[in-house]
C-alpha cells in the first residue's frame, strides 16, 4: 500500500470517528519557545491540552516533525529520520483510554488488515487500567502485554523526574514484531529489547497532568489523548519491506 494511501486513509478514519482534520503546522513552531523545531503532532494544541475551550474537542492530523534528539540515531536504525511524519488522534476532554485504544486496534487490524499476532503491546508499570483494556477488552494475550517504567512508557520520557514541565501522562505503545530472523534472536525477546525486531509503531499518550516546577505531577482540567503513529514505520509494515528504506517514500530518491 502506497504512503499516500496510508496517509489518507488514517485521516479518513478519524474523520469518521468524529475528528476535525487539522492541517500539519510549521515545522518551525511560531508561537511555542520551548521547542526548536515541531516534535510531535501535539506541539499545535497545548492551549487545548491546557484547558481552554475551542470549536472542536477531537482532532487528527499528518504532522511533520524532526526531532534533534533522534538525530545520532539516524542511520544506525531502521526507523528514525531527520525528518518524518506523525499521524496522530488528539481528544480534549473527550474520550480516553478505552477508545483510544479500541479506534487504534480497529485501525491496525480492522482496516490495514495487519495480522493480530504480528503485534504487542506495552503499558506503564502502574497503569492497571489500561493493561485491563488490552487484556480484558482487546483481548491480547497475557505474554504479549509488557510492563514498562518511567523512559519508555510515561511521555515525555521520564518527564516526572527530569521535565519538561507541561502536559505529560503514562503511555501504551504498540510494537509491530518483524520476526524471530530480525535482531538479536534470544528466546525472550520482547518490546523491551532494543535488537530491532520489535518496532514502535504507534504510540498513545493519556496525558492527565500537568508537570510543575519541583517535579509536581497536577491534574489537568479534564483527561486528554495525544497517540502518534509514525507514517514511515507504517509503510515499511505495510509494504513488506526491512527497514523504512526500503519503501515508497526513500526509494526515488536513493535510486536517483
Amino acid at each position: 500500500m502506497k504512503t499516500d494511501i496510508l496517509r489518507q486513509k488514517f485521516l479518513d478514519f478519524f474523520k469518521s470517528k468524529k475528528h476535525k482534520i487539522v492541517e500539519s503546522d510549521s515545522l518551525v513552531p511560531k508561537d511555542d519557545p520551548t521547542v526548536l523545531f515541531t516534535p510531535a503532532g501535539m506541539n499545535q494544541f497545548k492551549r487545548q491540552f491546557l484547558g481552554q475551550i475551542t470549536d472542536f474537542t477531537r482532532a487528527a492530523t499528518s504532522q511533520r516533525c524532526l526531532r534533534t534528539d533522534d538525530l545520532d540515531k539516524v542511520g544506525k536504525t531502521s526507523g528514525h529520520h531527520t525528518f518524518f511524519e506523525m499521524l496522530g488522534n488528539f481528544s480534549f476532554g473527550d474520550y480516553f483510554k478505552k477508545e483510544a485504544i479500541s479506534w487504534a486496534w480497529e485501525f491496525l487490524t480492522g482496516e490495514l488488515k495487519i495480522n493480530p499476532e504480528r503485534l504487542w503491546v506495552s503499558v506503564y508499570k502502574d497503569d492497571d487500567e489500561a493493561y485491563a483494556i488490552w487484556k480484558d477488552v482487546i483481548k491480547v494475550p497475557d505474554k504479549k502485554i509488557v510492563k514498562l517504567g518511567d523512559k519508555d512508557n510515561f511521555w515525555p520520557s521520564e518527564a516526572k523526574a527530569k521535565g519538561p514541565n507541561g502536559p505529560c501522562g503514562p503511555c501504551s505503545e504498540i510494537f509491530f514484531d518483524f520476526g524471530e530472523g530480525v535482531g538479536c534472536g534470544k528466546a525472550g525477546c520482547d518490546p523491551s529489547c532494543s535488537c530491532g525486531r520489535f518496532v514502535e509503531i504507534w504510540n498513545l499518550v493519556f496525558t492527565q497532568f500537568n508537570r510543575k516546577e519541583g517535579g509536581i505531577l497536577e491534574p489537568l482540567p479534564q483527561k486528554n489523548i495525544d497517540t502518534g503513529l509514525g507514517l514511515e514505520r507504517l509503510a515499511a509494515v505495510m509494504q513488506n519491506a526491512a527497514n523504512n528504506f526500503e519503501t515508497d517514500l526513500f526509494q526515488p530518491i536513493i535510486k536517483e
